[in-house]
């Protein structure tokens, strides 16, 4: 039997995707009305936590980026460097301002003590590369995972989701009028309105996890079907969470994790020649 290749599972992908997301015109705020319970305890939880797992992901993958990235020239290392430990210093400062949220319930704490954060994270970020630069070899599928969470994050995470989520402007269900009268569907854009619903972070960060599928891509099949499984559980429950906790509609999740796992698809199916044009 032919396997079936990454970007063909991809193709199938986006169009379940495009079917879903049509036929949740008539039902999605149905589903949100039925699903919303506001003091459920995994929920909170997860509204608290559940993007802390994909932003470690991505951070790992930037440091193993930053000692192994190969530039033409020594200037264009240190640009690439910079730029990625850069990258690396921001996420730590979300990470930062989610748990203290998170702990105090309030941004009051982080604002009072925002220049500490700042200097922790630039600071444990310089530490982490120096770290990571202690140990000279990297496999080849660490290699391959640093690119690929990277960019699931860089074009799937900041400049899909977070890009669209600003200039779509679709109201959360929690906030909705009273009659659901400002409901609208998630097809129809309304600007930059400061309502940032479509599509969700937390189900794009949930399914940042599968990066990590890299790992396990030679090993026994039930390993592979075990971690497969137990991630893939891990972004759904990050996204009915979203939607029980009236954060999101089932369509903003359904945008949210399936840009990141269609980005990964087409991102590993190219993984070869994208090492191979970084080696050149």
């Amino acid at each position: 039997m032919k396997k079936i290749s990454n970007k063909t599972t991809a193709y199938y992908f986006i169009l379940v995707w495009i079917v879903t997301a049509f036929l949740l015109e008539s039902s999605d705020l149905w589903i949100s009305i039925n699903m919303y319970n506001p003091n459920s305890g995994w929920a909170i939880f997860l509204e608290k936590f559940g993007e802390i797992p994909g932003l470690l992901v991505a951070l790992i993958g930037i440091h193993i980026y930053i000692v192994t990235i190969k530039a033409s020239s020594n200037i264009k290392t240190i640009l690439l460097n910079g730029s990625l430990l850069t990258a690396g210093s921001l996420t730590t400062i979300y990470i930062l301002w989610l748990l203290s949220l998170a702990f105090s319930s309030s941004t009051t704490f982080f604002n009072a003590n925002r220049n500490y954060f700042f200097l922790a994270a630039i600071v444990l970020n310089i530490l982490v590369s120096l770290l990571f630069r202690k140990r000279y070899k990297f496999s080849k599928k660490s290699i391959l995972f640093s690119r690929i969470s990277f960019k699931m994050f860089f074009y799937g995470n900041l400049l899909f989701v977070y890009l669209v989520k600003i200039v779509w402007g679709r109201v959360r269900f929690r906030d909705l009028l009273e009659y659901y009268s400002d409901f609208t569907p998630w097809y129809l854009a309304q600007g930059i309105t400061g309502n940032q619903s479509f599509p969700s972070g937390h189900a794009a960060m949930g399914f940042m996890m599968i990066a990590l599928f890299v790992f396990f891509a030679d090993k026994p099949f039930y390993k592979r079907i075990i971690v497969k499984g137990l991630i893939v559980t891990w972004g759904l429950a990050v996204c009915t969470s979203r939607v029980v906790i009236g954060a999101h509609f089932t369509s903003d999740v359904l945008f949210g994790a399936m840009i990141m796992i269609v980005t990964y698809l087409f991102l590993i199916n190219n993984a070869n020649k994208m090492l191979k044009a970084e080696a050149d």
